[in-house]
């Protein structure tokens, strides 16, 4: 990464290249990461699944970046903005993967909300559709997809 970028347009630029790669390399995010990097999901620690819950240093981050490469085939990552406020920088786009495991395809908005440290990223929480996610990985046993509901005007 060019230490003269900002935070935000290293992030942004990470996005991009993670986007036309379709996820073939994390070594753009790992490369902004501080040893001690936090990275957390909106999944609970006890899902059973390896990128579900908190991930603590940058050997564990490569093995979250991993096991999603392994599992997962992104199809898309488009960037719709991205916002800075001093360490603080969110990232918000969409993500769109396809289970390897089922075929299942799952489009979600994402947000993304990183923490910096002189210059490092150190905390890193992920938002994203969670109740999509279980379905296609088949963490909830026979749930149906939503149903589209009739207007009520």
């Amino acid at each position: 990464m060019d230490a003269m970028l900002s935070v935000a347009d290293q992030i942004r630029g990470a996005y991009v290249r993670w986007h036309e790669s379709r996820g073939a390399t994390a070594q753009d995010f790992l490369d902004m990461m501080a040893p001690e990097i936090e990275m957390r999901t909106v999944m609970a620690p006890d899902t059973p699944d390896p990128i579900a819950g908190a991930t603590i240093g940058i050997d564990a981050a490569r093995g979250y970046f991993d096991a999603l490469a392994r599992d997962w085939e992104m199809i898309g990552f488009p960037t719709e903005q991205v916002v800075s406020d001093g360490d603080t920088v969110v990232w918000i786009g969409r993500c769109h993967w396809r289970y390897r495991s089922t075929g299942e395809e799952v489009e979600t908005p994402k947000i993304d909300i990183w923490r910096f440290h002189d210059g490092k990223a150190v905390h890193l929480l992920e938002m994203f559709d969670s109740l999509a996610f279980a379905r296609n990985t088949g963490l909830i046993a026979g749930a149906a997809a939503p149903v589209a509901r009739p207007s009520t005007s």
